[in-house]
């Protein structure tokens, strides 16, 4: 019975396969084999999602683990987690199915179960690739090969391994490589007795392929291909690979501008995927292939309702993908949605709607943390409602009467500036497109960071002024900016006025990734101004380890730096040199209303998360930082290089260890946008606190008087010297 089970699977028959496993199962029982009944029950439960029984397929997984772990059948613990997380991708529930994935490849590795490792391994590789975390599936996919020369690796595994490596290789836009793991696979399924489902998948990395390297006539032709073989096996247990071909070649004929014939495939494969409502995984890239085809074809009343769903849709994702960065990569890759979504609200005139598309795009998981007052490892355990943006109605209500806000929307053909104030709105557009606009920012960046005289960068910090800063904003209140994508690695404060003066010195400068988290971090400040005697926690250039780290210097203006301002505030823990521990470190931030550290910070170009803060005996990585919480801290300062700017994401904004504190519950942070120079940054710093402590100013006016200290010698009158520091977060009045 089982023999048959495996035939009929092959086909693509999953009832009839389930039918003959569960036969074979209740056969096994009789005999007193609980084993061999295991072994078929676990091939019945895992082809139920496939037949549209994802629930169902739940239930049985998750007996069968008790099961295994209560008899200890080591062979079914790492395939029943494996199926429970190909059941859970079905229903989109993308953080679980990850987990489970996770589980089995650990549980496989444990019992020295190579092929169950290997599968594990390819299909995290797989997952990661699909969200654009293109680092941690190379990871996977290195595992994924490591494990195929411990055994004799069958056909189906080398088929789905090759395909993997086509998808990632894709991604990565190794072009030529990606087709010919396309071709590879194609030739290894034809050479066997291959089912509608291998050929078809086969097929489709070639059309993927193709379509990237612009051979569109190609693509089209392995698409009609694929559809003929489906089409020849139609039947309801072929019914999401059909569903699949057709939205396969959908998106060639999108790519090819033939929108009209784009959408019929997208429909077609809609109502393939209705008639299996347990399966969600393809949904949202339908709704979004036809959304992008109604705005190409100019079809305003169907793009409106097909945003509906899209955004519907897009939330629902938000709660199933809940760590940090896969939510990065994967709404960074969907911000155009949100983009066309403005335009379109622009374009009827309504400046209002188009705003709060703006902000419901920004920031959101970052909300989420700061929102939540847990610990980012906990809210990213917590499988509940995500946080929502506020309207603005409920923005202007809460915007502290002192501030104004200035929000950028960097669309592809224009610049649109949106001023707030708690009772006006207006509205701004510029005629620069999003790509001009970058290569303008980075080009002044790079001359800025080279240090770079003030009368040299005039002329282009004029002309990004005139851009960029709104004309008549009240200069008796602080100025918040919510910058877009590119606007996020520029330093406004060195922008020059048509007078000649830096924007820094006719506003106090503050910077946040949403409004909704403004206020929100405004709301903790408040709150937390009842800690009105602060103590300090200042760490001063750890003596962290030189073989490490060889090319960096000793610090020791970072030193005196600490001890200095330490000596400012009545409480003070001064951790410096040797005894600038880790541990010490993470023994005493929670319980301090001030934070500030000199040292150095170490980005990481593939994963901000492994960034980290050198100390003593040891590094602080920015992930290790989400078990923890700031219940106390009014204010963190950075005093180190680039830890308020690793790069910028297309969704989330500015990505950080600024960005960490804040969601730690830190409601201001100061950091910097660039590598620093120790000297000028120790007497900023310095005269920073000074201010804060001795003439009682506000943090954000205490920064720019101590930034305007530097900018008035001559030799640190270069923004260089004094625009690096920038103040994160909320308003306070502290």
């Amino acid at each position: 019975m089982s023999a048959y089970g495996f035939i009929t699977s092959e086909k693509s028959d999953y009832a009839k396969a389930i039918s003959e496993f569960e036969r074979s199962r209740d056969l096994f029982i009789r005999l007193g084999n609980a084993g061999e009944a295991a072994i078929a029950e676990s091939w019945a439960a895992q082809f139920l999602p496939e037949a549209g029984k994802v629930a169902e397929g739940e239930r049985r997984l998750a007996a069968i683990l008790a099961n295994a772990r209560g008899k200890n059948f080591k062979l079914l613990i790492p395939m029943a987690y494996y199926w429970l997380g190909v059941g859970e991708f079905f229903q989109n529930r993308l953080t679980e199915s990850r987990r489970d994935f996770k589980t089995a490849l650990v549980e496989a590795e444990a019992a020295n179960n190579s092929f169950e490792a290997d599968h594990a391994a390819e299909t995290l590789a797989l997952h990661y690739t699909v969200l654009g975390e293109f680092g941690t599936a190379t990871s996977f996919a290195s595992r994924m090969l490591s494990f195929t020369s411990l055994y004799r690796e069958n056909s189906g595994q080398s088929k789905r391994d090759l395909g993997t490596l086509a998808m990632l290789s894709l991604k990565l836009e190794f072009l030529s490589t990606s087709y010919n793991f396309s071709i590879e696979k194609l030739n290894l399924v034809r050479g066997d007795k291959p089912t509608t489902r291998t050929l078809t998948d086969s097929l489709r990395n070639i059309v993927y392929a193709a379509s990237a390297r612009g051979d569109f006539p190609t693509a089209l032709q392995y698409a009609n291909e694929s559809l003929a073989v489906a089409s020849k096996d139609f039947n309801p247990e072929n019914t999401k690979t059909i569903a699949q071909v057709y939205l396969t070649r959908a998106d060639v004929e999108a790519q090819m501008k033939q929108y009209a014939q784009a959408i019929a495939d997208y429909d077609q494969s809609l109502s393939l995927y209705r008639q299996q409502p347990e399966w969600m995984d393809d949904l949202y890239r339908i709704h979004k292939g036809k959304l992008l085809c109604f705005q190409k074809l100019n079809e305003q009343q169907n793009f409106a309702a097909e945003l509906k769903t899209v955004m519907t849709l897009s939330e629902q994702y938000r709660t199933t993908i809940r760590e940090d960065e896969s939510r990065q990569a994967f709404f960074a890759n969907e911000q155009i949605v949100f983009d066309l979504a403005m335009d379109d609200e622009l374009r009827r005139g309504d400046k209002r709607a188009a705003y709060e598309y703006a902000e419901a795009s920004r920031a959101r998981s970052l909300l989420d943390f700061v929102e939540s007052g847990k610990s980012i490892a906990e809210a990213e355990q917590d499988f509940g409602a995500v946080a929502k943006p506020l309207s603005l109605d409920e923005i202007q209500a809460k915007l502290p009467a002192q501030i104004q806000l200035v929000q950028y929307a960097a669309l592809s053909d224009r610049l649109v500036i949106w001023i707030v104030t708690k009772t006006e709105l207006t509205l701004i557009e510029k005629p620069i497109t999003a790509a001009e606009l970058e290569r303008k920012v980075a080009a002044y960046q790079t001359a800025l960071v080279s240090k770079s005289s003030a009368a040299d960068l005039q002329p282009v910090a004029k002309e990004l002024y005139e851009v960029l800063i709104p004309p008549g904003l009240a200069k008796d209140k602080q100025l918040f900016l919510v910058p877009d994508k590119a606007l996020h690695q520029l330093a406004f404060a060195s922008l020059v006025s048509p007078a000649g003066r830096f924007l820094l010195q006719d506003f106090a400068l503050s910077y946040a990734p949403s409004a909704s988290v403004m206020v929100i971090a405004s709301e903790i400040a408040l709150r937390k101004q009842q800690f009105d005697e602060e103590s300090i926690l200042s760490v001063g250039n750890p003596d962290y380890q030189r073989e490490e780290n060889l090319n960096l210097p000793d610090l020791e203006s970072a030193e005196i730096e600490a001890r200095t301002i330490a000596a400012d505030y009545s409480k003070a823990v001064p951790l410096v040199g040797s005894k600038a521990t880790k541990a010490e470190f993470l023994r005493n931030f929670a319980s301090m209303e001030v934070i500030h550290f000199a040292g150095h910070f170490v980005t990481n170009s593939q994963s901000s998360a492994n960034s980290k803060l050198l100390f003593a005996e040891g590094t602080l990585r920015s992930a290790e930082l989400s078990a923890y919480k700031l219940p106390r801290a009014k204010l963190v300062v950075l005093s180190a290089c680039e830890t308020g700017f690793e790069h910028y994401n297309q969704s989330e904004g500015a990505i950080g260890i600024a960005r960490t504190f804040l969601a730690l519950g830190a409601p201001l942070v100061v950091a910097s946008q660039w590598k620093v120079d120790t000297e000028p940054t120790k007497d900023l710093m310095i005269a920073f606190h000074q201010n804060r402590t001795r003439k009682r100013m506000t943090t954000i006016e205490s920064l720019r008087q101590a930034q305007l200290e530097v900018l008035a010698k001559g030799e640190t009158r270069a923004p260089f010297y004094w625009a690096a520091f920038s103040l994160f977060g909320g308003y306070a009045n502290y």
